[in-house]
C-alpha cells in the first residue's frame, strides 16, 4: 500500500469531487453534511457515523467513497456487517476512526478551497 497519508488525502478529495458533480441544492447540502459527519463521528463514534449516513442517505457520498478505507481494516464487503464488527477489535476501531476523521477534515479543507475559486 502506499503512504497512508496519501490514501486518506485521495478518499479527501473523492469525497468532494463527488459532491461537485451533483446539482446545486445537492451540493450544499452535501458540503453541510461533511462537518456534521465528522462532528458525528468525533462525539459518537464510527457506528454512530455509519447510522448517521444511513439516516440521512448520504452513503453514495459518505460510505462508498470512504471503502478503500475500509479496506485497510477489513475485508468485509457488507457494509453493515463492517460497521457492527468493528468495534470488536478495539484497535482497529480506534484506528479506523483516526484515519476516517483525517478524510474528513481534508475533505472539508477541499471543499473550502474550491468554494474560494
Amino acid at each position: 500500500m502506499k503512504n497512508l497519508d496519501a490514501k486518506i488525502n485521495e478518499v479527501g478529495f473523492t469525497i468532494v469531487k463527488k459532491i461537485s458533480a451533483k446539482d446545486e441544492n445537492e451540493r450544499k447540502k452535501y458540503k453541510n453534511e461533511i462537518e456534521k459527519t465528522l462532528g458525528v463521528l468525533s462525539n459518537d463514534g464510527v457506528y454512530a457515523y455509519w447510522v448517521y449516513c444511513q439516516s440521512k442517505k448520504i452513503t453514495d457520498v459518505f460510505i462508498d467513497e470512504i471503502k478503500s478505507l475500509m479496506k485497510i481494516v477489513s475485508q468485509e464487503s457488507d457494509n453493515q456487517k463492517f460497521f457492527q464488527n468493528l468495534s470488536q477489535d478495539l484497535n482497529q476501531l480506534l484506528f479506523f476512526k483516526e484515519i476516517l476523521e483525517k478524510a474528513l477534515t481534508y475533505a472539508r479543507y477541499h471543499a473550502k478551497a474550491m468554494d474560494d475559486k
